[in-house]
This record gives C-alpha cells, sequence and structure tokens, in this order.
C-alpha cells in the first residue's frame, strides 16, 4: 500500500512559481526529485497562464507553489485567479513577507500551507508529504465514489433505489421506486417512508431497522409494502449507512430493494455481485481513511523524533566546538610551531602528528641530555675524589716542606753556632 502511495505521489503534476532565480532553480530541483512533473515559472501571470492552459486541455496540476512578491502579478493576485478555475486546488505560499493583511488574504484564499523564508527543505518536505498524502486519499476517495456511483446507475436501472437524510426523510427516488409505489418523484421527495409503510407491520420492525443503520451496520430483510392505490407489495431490502470521506460520521442512508418474485429474484441474483462490490468499495474507501490517520500519527512522531535528533546534533556540534577550542588554546599555550603552516598546509590529523613527532623528538633529546649530565656528574664525582687526594697530598707536602725548612733553619743556627764556637776557641 505504501508503495503505491508514494508512486501515486511521485505521479502528480506540480506547478512552481518564483521569480528569484536562485530560490527557483534550489527548490525546483528539490521538487524535480520527489515528484515526475514539475513546471517552473518566474511570475505570477506565466503561472496562472500556464495553470490555464493545463486546464482547458484536462492536464491539470495537483498541486500549486508560489512566492508572494513577484513582478507582472503577485502570488496571491494569482491564486485569486486560479481558485476561480479551480476552488479547490491545494497550494502552497512560501515567502519572507508576515504582514497580517496577506495572511488574511492567504486564510481567506484557504491557501494550504504558508512557508516562511528562508527555505528549509526539510520542513518543506514535511509539509509536501501531508498536503500529498490528502491530495492521494481525496483522489482515491473520488474514484472510490465514481465508481460507486457506476454500480448505482446500473442498480436503477433494475433495482428500487431511495436515499434518505439522517432524519429519515426522502432525498432521492428512482424511477424503479416510483413505478412500484404508484407515487410521483414530487410526492415522495422530503417526505417520510411512512408513505410506503404497511399497517402490518410493527414499530419494534422498524426501530430495530433504524437502530441498525444508525449504528453504522448495513440492514437486510424483506417486509410488506404499500403502494399508492392500495395494492401491497413485498420487497428484499438492504439498507446501508453511507459515511463523510473521513469515515466516521454518516451522512445518509441508501436503500436497495428487490420485488420478492420469481423474476425479480432472478435479477436479483444477477445483480447480487454488483451489491457486494459496494460493500467492498464502502470498506477500502474506510480503510483508506484508517491508513490516513495512521500515517499522519506516524509524520507527527517522526517530526518530534526529528526535531529531538536536531537538538541532540546541535549539542554535539557545542562540544566539539568547545573541545577544539580546548585543543587551540593548548597548542597556542603549550607547543611551538609554525601555526600559519600547519593551518594553512595540514589538516588536524597532520598537525597532531606533527607534535607527536616534535615531542617524541624532545623527549630523546631530553634523554640524551640527561644521560650527559648523568656521565658528567660521575666525571665531577671523580674529579672531586682526585682533587681531594690532590690537596691532601699537596697539603701534606707543605708541611714537609715546612718542616725541612725548620730543619734547615735550625740547621743553620745551629751552623752558626758552631761557628762561634770555634772562633771562641781559638
Amino acid at each position: 500500500m505504501m508503495i503505491e502511495i508514494n508512486e501515486k505521489i511521485k505521479s502528480l503534476k506540480v506547478l512552481y512559481v518564483e521569480d528569484e532565480e536562485l530560490a527557483r532553480e534550489k527548490l525546483g530541483k528539490f521538487l524535480e526529485r520527489k515528484f515526475s512533473t514539475v513546471k517552473l515559472c518566474s511570475n505570477g501571470l506565466d503561472g496562472f497562464l500556464a495553470f490555464q492552459d493545463a486546464y482547458s486541455k484536462n492536464e491539470k496540476f495537483d498541486l500549486v507553489i508560489s512566492d508572494i512578491n513577484m513582478p507582472k502579478m503577485d502570488g496571491l493576485e494569482m491564486f485569486e485567479k486560479i481558485k476561480e478555475i479551480d476552488k479547490d486546488i491545494p497550494s502552497m505560499l512560501i515567502t519572507a513577507r508576515t504582514e497580517t493583511e496577506q495572511l488574511l488574504q492567504a486564510i481567506y484564499l484557504h491557501i494550504d500551507s504558508y512557508i516562511m523564508k528562508p527555505i528549509d527543505l526539510n520542513i518543506i518536505n514535511e509539509r509536501l508529504d501531508r498536503i500529498c498524502n490528502d491530495i492521494f486519499y481525496k483522489k482515491s476517495y473520488e474514484n472510490q465514489k465514481k465508481e460507486l456511483q457506476t454500480y448505482l446507475d446500473i442498480l436503477n436501472q433494475e433495482a428500487i433505489v431511495s436515499k434518505t437524510d439522517l432524519s429519515g426523510k426522502i432525498t432521492y427516488v428512482n424511477e424503479g421506486f416510483c413505478v412500484v409505489t404508484g407515487y410521483e418523484e414530487s410526492e415522495l421527495i422530503g417526505k417520510s417512508h411512512k408513505l410506503i409503510r404497511h399497517p402490518e407491520i410493527s414499530k419494534d420492525f422498524f426501530k430495530t431497522l433504524w437502530d441498525t443503520i444508525q449504528s453504522g451496520k448495513i440492514w437486510s430483510g424483506t417486509f410488506k409494502n404499500l403502494a399508492k392505490d392500495g395494492s401491497t407489495f413485498f420487497v428484499n431490502t438492504k439498507i446501508i449507512p453511507i459515511f463523510d470521506s473521513s469515515n466516521k460520521e454518516i451522512k445518509e442512508y441508501i436503500a436497495v430493494r428487490f420485488l420478492v418474485t420469481e423474476d425479480e429474484l432472478k435479477k436479483r441474483e444477477s445483480y447480487k455481485k454488483y451489491l457486494e462490490q459496494v460493500t467492498q468499495y464502502k470498506k477500502a474507501i474506510s480503510q483508506l481513511v484508517s491508513e490516513k490517520e495512521l500515517l499522519n500519527k506516524k509524520i507527527i512522531d517522526l517530526s518530534n523524533a526529528n526535531i529531538s535528533l536536531e537538538n541532540k546534533a546541535s549539542q554535539n556540534e557545542l562540544k566539539r566546538k568547545q573541545l577544539l577550542n580546548q585543543l587551540e588554546a593548548y597548542e597556542k599555550n603549550n607547543l611551538e610551531y609554525d601555526k600559519l603552516n600547519l593551518m594553512t598546509k595540514q589538516d588536524k590529523s597532520k598537525q597532531f602528528d606533527q607534535m607527536y613527532r616534535a615531542l617524541n623528538s624532545i623527549k630523546s633529546l631530553n634523554k640524551r641530555q640527561e644521560k650527559t649530565i648523568n656521565d658528567l656528574e660521575t666525571m665531577l664525582s671523580a674529579k672531586t675524589g682526585e682533587l681531594d687526594s690532590f690537596i691532601k697530598k699537596d697539603l701534606e707536602n707543605k708541611k714537609r716542606i715546612n718542616d725541612l725548612k725548620d730543619l734547615v733553619t735550625n740547621l743553620q743556627k745551629e751552623n752558626e753556632e758552631l761557628k762561634k764556637q770555634k772562633k771562641s776557641i781559638f
């Protein structure tokens, strides 16, 4: 079913009117990917003429998208003229202006969607999906309605058919109904079926009948009616509630009857399949509406999930920027490198590799310097020991020299005394 919906949406014809070339080209390419037929116009007059020409050729557009402010004819004026031709055409306005007067005019023209510039393709895509789903279901409903009418036309030729409003007033009768009952159409429209009710049929019988169809169910049965001339006739009857396009509210009832005679029974069997198909189409319409509601719910859920993901993405982007700022501050304060060269010729990954290699180089140099220092400290310790030994020996030598000097001095003194003694003797 989803594949069928997507194919139907793809086949829609779209008219896009925008005077700004860049915006027209950007959104035009987006639309051409989404739809098989997209017509682009650069002003409101060309847009109206393109719509008018397609409509006259029975090749009408399914959706019109337009800017407001354009030369020759603005978007609101264009939509006003377009809706004179087709008042139900789905429409979307994209504009940078938010004047109250324009908003009121858009509401008056029953514009389906009003989107502000700058263009956000995600928002436009979401709105387009909603509008296109509505178009799909509306077309499906109209097609089902036409087919249903076709079968009713066939039934009208062989069956006794009438329609009533919710209060039971007759709103339609076919020729067979008039022939069998003997009444003219003018005598029946606006009246109740009590006009042909046979007095032998109890009120409880009709109460059960009404309770059934008012609950949305089909009533089937055979009962006796009274013609205008007083004669009686039996009819096999089905009364079917007809729902609106939302499949929620009953808008009228249709009764299909066949005379219970041998000939009529044969005719009824011949056309029984048509009544079954009417029921099948009614169920199909109900299923389509249910699927539409489910899709709308999924769209809302996906939209909420998308918003949540966008918020998370924004938070992650903020964290990424903060970490990047911290990295740049660290680089600035702790590492010396040619920043201009790195920023212009290398990406962050190469910058990191270069910094890592520089750090390893510094570490290697530091180890070599530490080894040299250790070697020098060892040498210094050894030299210090040698120096201490040398100083100690020097002190010992100085002491010995001093002792020798004292000895020489003493010897000299003794020698002088000996000389003196010798002189005194002689």
